[in-house]
Order: structure tokens, then C-alpha cells, then sequence
């Protein structure tokens, strides 16, 4: 078929108009980039970041960082727990960004590593931790206007570091270890201490061969880390307040993981320092396990668990599921479950370690 000279040009304009769209868009980015250095320079670290994950961890646990290829209003970045690797908070962390944030997931210190096992924790301490928190501040700075941190457990404890020290726009701390659960307070801080010094205690559990990210069992040695990280962070808050003001506490009833008086004692001294502390509280009735995302066994909080996190990252009201506490009701209720913990496990250490009641000290859920 042949074409007419009004053809041709047809085709050459309509080449042209999409080289120039594409043109356009690509400039788009650029100027983007340009009127931005702050988020370049964070996408940059980032992905230094990752590389080094690519190389030392297995597939699929690499930091996650989501955006829309420029600096956002918010930026949220999610803390994993102890054992296991940013996929945890994959699911939150993709709802969270299709509201239109930015969100950073970085993997932790040790964790999620090639051929690891709980037993490679054995090195992790609280100077690490601390770095892993304040480096993570630093990098997600330029991804956003404001910046919000979510922790889970071990995440958490970094979390408490973070509002302690560092001046983000929130700080949301789920089930934080401050102190163990199953050790009375008066033993905690010479137990843990002592942890710290002997050789490590591993206790490896079944795997799961659909989530090589993640090494369950336990580790004494990481758990005293965190423990000291959360013990450092309360007795700071005694004595000077938060450079961050807006904090958010969720405690979960049926978690006999870490002590929930600890946790309220540390908003209660935040709230005397001019924090805005708000303590929400999931009932016992939903019988979660500490890891309310994904559990290695027990029930998971599912949806409705996400949708809880979404509001308290963004400081709404939650609207389900908890039940909201003041900092001074925290405060009689910490005293009655010192009181009932004292007494409770101080009869299971009568018991000794062959008894029931030490069986039942040293347990976890």
C-alpha cells in the first residue's frame, strides 16, 4: 500500500508527540530528584543497604522500601522483631503505602542471614541495636515531611530508643521488651546481667521451610541485649523527657512474652516529662501470642490487627479491638500486676526447676 505525503507527516508528528511524552516524564523524575536532593540522598543509602542484604541474606529478606519515586508528606518506617526479618511487616507495609506514604523496612542487625540459625544472634548487643535504630532515622529522613516509627517486640525496644533520643513525629510502640515476662522484676536486672556474661543459651525451634527468612527458637544472649536496650531506655526516661512528643503504646493482655508493667511504668514517666503518651490495650478475650503478626504457632490477628496499626500510625482513635487506658490507670494496674507477679513467681521459684512452678517461670508462649 502506498502512503501519501499527509500520511507521513501523520506518523512523524504522532513519533514526535511520544518521544516528547517520554521525554517529559523522564525530565519529570528528574526534576523530582533535583528538587529533592534530601530523598535522593536517602534512596541512595537505601540501596546501599540492600545490596549488602542481597549479598548476605536469603531471598526474599532484603530491606523493603516502597515509594512513589519522590518525597512524600509521610514517611513510616516499620521495626521487625527478634527472629525475624522485614517480611513480617510486608503486608502492613504495603497498605501503609497505598495511603500514599513512603515506607522503609529494614532489616535488622544479624538477622535473616544465609545459612543462619537462632544460634548466629549470639552476637548481637545493645550498641547495635542502638545504631540500627539511629541509622534507620537517618536514612528514611528524606523520604518524607514528617516520620512516624512502628516497632514490634525487639523493634519496639528500638522504637523506645528512638523516642528517647531522636525527635521523629511518632512513635508507635507494639509489645516492647523492656523486661522479661516470666522474671520478676527484682531478679530481672542481675538475670539479665548475668546472661550477658555467660555463654549463650540457644534453643532452636522447628523451621519453616516457607519462611527461611525467619530463625525461630531462642537466644539468651540476643534477649539480654534487648532487654538491656529496654532497661538503659527506662531509666533515661526517670530523669529527662523524650525529645519525642507523640508516642503510642499497645500492650496485649494474653502476652506473657514481656512484662506489661515495665512497659506502662516507662509511659508513665514519658507522661510526666511532657510526652503525649497514649496507652491502648488488646484484651485477653483475643488470646494473641507477642508476635501479633505472623506467629510461628497461635492465632494471628489478621486484618483486623492491620487495620488497628494503620490507625495508630497516622494517631487516630483506633476504632476496634482495644480498649484505651490512661497513663494513671496504667499506673494502679502496674502496681496490682507487680504485686501478683511477685507473689506468683516467687512461689514458682519455691518450686525449683523440677517443679511445676519452675517449668511454668521459664515458659514462653
Amino acid at each position: 500500500m502506498r502512503l501519501n505525503a499527509f500520511t507521513f507527516v501523520a506518523i512523524a508528528s504522532a513519533v514526535q508527540a511520544l518521544a516528547c511524552d517520554r521525554s517529559d516524564a523522564t525530565t519529570s523524575r528528574a526534576q523530582k530528584a533535583h528538587l529533592h536532593p534530601a530523598y535522593s540522598r536517602a534512596v541512595a543509602a537505601i540501596a546501599r543497604r540492600q545490596a549488602v542484604d542481597d549479598s548476605v541474606a536469603v531471598p526474599g529478606a532484603r530491606s523493603i522500601l516502597l515509594t512513589e519515586g519522590t518525597k512524600a508528606p509521610r514517611v513510616i518506617v516499620l521495626l521487625h522483631g527478634l527472629t525475624d526479618s522485614p517480611r513480617q511487616f510486608e503486608a502492613l507495609a504495603y497498605l501503609l503505602r497505598a495511603d500514599g506514604n513512603n515506607v522503609y523496612v529494614p532489616r535488622l542487625p544479624r538477622h535473616a542471614l544465609r545459612g543462619g540459625s537462632v544460634s548466629a544472634l549470639s552476637g548481637l548487643t545493645e550498641m547495635e541495636l542502638r545504631a540500627a535504630a539511629d541509622s534507620a532515622v537517618d536514612e528514611a529522613r528524606g523520604l518524607g515531611d514528617s516520620l512516624v516509627i512502628v516497632g514490634l517486640s525487639m523493634g519496639a525496644t528500638m522504637g523506645a530508643w528512638i523516642a528517647q533520643e531522636r525527635q521523629v513525629t511518632r512513635v508507635v510502640l507494639i509489645a516492647p521488651a523492656i523486661e522479661p515476662g516470666v522474671i520478676p522484676s527484682l531478679l530481672d536486672r542481675p538475670l539479665v546481667g548475668l546472661a550477658d556474661h555467660l555463654p549463650s543459651i540457644t534453643r532452636p525451634w522447628p523451621t519453616d521451610t516457607t519462611r527461611p527468612d525467619r530463625e525461630p527458637g531462642f537466644n539468651s544472649r540476643a534477649a539480654a541485649a534487648i532487654f538491656e536496650l529496654g532497661r538503659f531506655v527506662l531509666s533515661e526516661a526517670t530523669s529527662s523527657a523524650p525529645r519525642t512528643r507523640d508516642i503510642v503504646v499497645l500492650v496485649n493482655a494474653s502476652d506473657r512474652t514481656v512484662k506489661e508493667s515495665a512497659t506502662e511504668a516507662l509511659a508513665r514517666e514519658w507522661s510526666k516529662r511532657g510526652g503525649r503518651v497514649s496507652i491502648f490495650e488488646l484484651p485477653d478475650s483475643l488470646r494473641l501470642q507477642h508476635n501479633i503478626f505472623d506467629p510461628i504457632r497461635g492465632r494471628t490477628g489478621g486484618g483486623a490487627v492491620l487495620a488497628l496499626l494503620r490507625e495508630l500510625a497516622y494517631g487516630r482513635p483506633p476504632t476496634a479491638l482495644v480498649g484505651r487506658m490512661t497513663v494513671s490507670q496504667a499506673r494502679k494496674r502496674s502496681v496490682l500486676l507487680a504485686v501478683v507477679s511477685y507473689v506468683l513467681n516467687g512461689r514458682a521459684l519455691a518450686g525449683g526447676v523440677n517443679g511445676r512452678g519452675g517449668r511454668r517461670l521459664f515458659r514462653e508462649r
